[in-house]
């Protein structure tokens, strides 16, 4: 899923980022590579690396799920080597199967604004009180 991110990315990633890295794909990166479900698209990836780690409890900010303001990307657009969220229209079934494969799992959807509609909304102070 995030093979060609990581050769676009890397040089800078291992330089400027302090925190941990991982990925789904098994490629020839030194970045530690972890088997699980990724439905597609990074952000459920990263919420599915969560529960693998153990998390019982996600809060989820920033998961907008649309393009907005003319761009793809809150960052703005990928370079055209990469994906630019063309499959946007797919991920509201990927996080529903991310739902349907986690019943158990809290995942709350503190996003400000957000096409995302598989998991309760609250805002973050609700959540976090």
């Amino acid at each position: 899923m995030d093979q060609a991110w990581w050769g676009e990315y890397l040089p800078e990633v291992v330089t400027k980022f302090e925190g941990e890295l991982a990925t789904l794909n098994q490629g020839t990166n030194p970045v530690p590579h972890y088997q699980i479900k990724g439905y597609g698209n990074s952000g459920a990836g990263a919420i599915s690396l969560a529960i693998a780690r153990g998390a019982t409890r996600v809060i989820l900010l920033g998961y907008d799920l649309k393009h907005s303001q003319g761009k793809r990307h809150w960052h703005g657009n990928h370079p055209a080597s990469l994906a630019n969220a063309g499959a946007i229209h797919t991920w509201p079934s990927q996080f529903a199967q991310l739902r349907r494969d986690n019943p158990s799992i809290e995942i709350i959807n503190c996003s400000r604004a957000t096409a995302l509609t598989a998991f309760p909304r609250m805002t973050l102070e609700e959540a976090l009180n």
